[in-house]
C-alpha cells in the first residue's frame, strides 16, 4: 500500500468518524431537549392539574346565605334586631326623601308663580319709572301739581302722591 492511500484511508476514515460524532452529538442534543420539554410538559400538566382542583374546591365551597349562621343564639338575636332597625330605619328614610321631594316640588311651584308676577310687575314699574322722571321735569321747569296732572292726563291725587314720594 501506498503512503497517499494509507493517508487518504486514515483521512476517510477521520472524516467518517468526526460525521458520526457529530450526527451523535445532534441524537443527544434533540434527547435532551426532547427529555426537558417533556419534563416541563408534565410539570405543566401537574400545577394544572393541581390549580383546576383549587379552583373546583372553591366553587364547591357555599357561604351560609344568612350571616353568623353558625353564632351563638344570643349574637343571632342580636342579628335579627338589627335587620329589623335597619329596616324601620330604611322605611323612615323613604318616607322623608318623599316629604321632601314633595316639599320641593310646591317649592318650585312657588318660584314659578313668583316669577310670573315680577314679569307681570316690571312693566308697571318702568312705566312708573318713566311717570315720576317726567313729572320731576316738569317740577323743574315749575308747573304744579294741577298742571302736571292735566298736561299727563293723571289724577291729581296720583301727582301729588308721586310728588311726595320724590
Amino acid at each position: 500500500m501506498s503512503p497517499n492511500l494509507i493517508a487518504e484511508t486514515s483521512e476517510g476514515s477521520t472524516m467518517q468518524a468526526a460525521q458520526f460524532l457529530m450526527v451523535g452529538g445532534f441524537v443527544m442534543l434533540a434527547w435532551v431537549l426532547a427529555r426537558r420539554k417533556i419534563r416541563a410538559g408534565k410539570k405543566v400538566h401537574r400545577e394544572t392539574k393541581r390549580a383546576n382542583h383549587e379552583i373546583k374546591l372553591m366553587r364547591e365551597h357555599k357561604e351560609p346565605s344568612i350571616p353568623l349562621s353558625g353564632a351563638p343564639p344570643e349574637t343571632q338575636r342580636w342579628q335579627a334586631a338589627m335587620f329589623d332597625l335597619q329596616r324601620e330605619l330604611k322605611a323612615e328614610l323613604d318616607t322623608r326623601i318623599i316629604v321632601v321631594q314633595t316639599l320641593l316640588n310646591q317649592v318650585d311651584e312657588k318660584i314659578n308663580h313668583l316669577n310670573k308676577l315680577q314679569s307681570e310687575l316690571e312693566p308697571a314699574q318702568a312705566t312708573e319709572h318713566f311717570m315720576k322722571s317726567k313729572i320731576q321735569n316738569l317740577l323743574q321747569r315749575g308747573l304744579n301739581a294741577r298742571e302736571i296732572a292735566i298736561r299727563m292726563s293723571l289724577p291729581l291725587d296720583q301727582v301729588e302722591l308721586t310728588i311726595a314720594k320724590l
